[in-house]
């Protein structure tokens, strides 16, 4: 029952569930040079580039390192706050925080690359216009594993106590839904899995794009990584 409650929630979002491994739910589009791409397709001389996952920010702060600042900063406002009313604003911060990152993950983001401009539009973000001129760098790495395999598995292990906890602070706690052990119960239920299924998510992509500018850096999560670097025109 509940892998297809799930199954129901991603078909309705519009995410597929194969997209990581072969891109077999996405589009087939007419593609540069008589070539049949997956999940690209040209608009008005422009190249499109859909269902692919970014993380965008200042170079030297990778994404994920600014969610665990942000789950230690969320923690430590928890233990400092003391009335019910900032408990449960801290409380619906933190979902709607893990609301906005599944969310992403599960609609994408829609890549538009012209002759000047590379375009980066993510749910629920502003879009992102980078300058062809002002690209330093543009190449296809592998993706690296965020942790050693070991160190995975162990915050798996982790998880699941931790959601053991949480399901405990849930039940316990029911009868007054302002208590810390609640809060932390139902905050801990959804922001760690969520944090979780975000990198699991990743993991799945054997190579990734990196843009790189003077200031920030776009790690692009697609299929054809190499495509889209060609596309560019601009890989160094």
């Amino acid at each position: 029952m509940l892998m297809r409650f799930a199954g129901a929630i991603r078909r309705w979002m519009g995410w597929c569930p194969n997209a990581a491994a072969a891109g077999a739910c996405r589009r087939r589009y007419a593609a540069p040079e008589g070539e049949v791409g997956v999940g690209t397709a040209r608009e008005g001389g422009r190249e499109v580039v859909e269902g692919a996952l970014v993380d965008y920010g200042p170079i030297g702060t990778p994404a994920m390192y600014l969610i665990l600042i942000v789950a230690g900063a969320l923690f430590i406002v928890c233990l400092a706050v003391t009335t019910s009313a900032w408990r449960l604003i801290l409380l619906a911060l933190l979902l709607a925080f893990s609301g906005a990152e599944l969310y992403g993950v599960m609609r994408r983001a829609h890549i538009k690359i012209s002759s000047e401009t590379i375009t980066i539009r993510r749910p629920l973000f502003r879009p992102v216009v980078i300058p062809k001129s002002a690209v330093v760098k543009a190449e296809v790495n592998e993706n690296k594993l965020p942790a050693p395999s070991w160190l995975l598995a162990t915050a798996l292990a982790a998880l699941a106590a931790l959601l053991v906890s949480a399901a405990a602070g849930i039940y316990h706690g029911w009868d007054n839904p302002t208590s810390m052990r609640f809060i932390f119960g139902l905050g801990g239920a959804v922001f760690f899995p969520v944090i979780f299924y975000r990198t699991y998510v990743r993991t799945h992509y054997p190579r990734t794009l990196t843009i790189t500018t003077k200031k920030k850096i776009a790690t692009i999560y697609t299929d054809d990584p190499e495509r889209v670097a060609r596309m560019l025109g601009v890989a160094g």
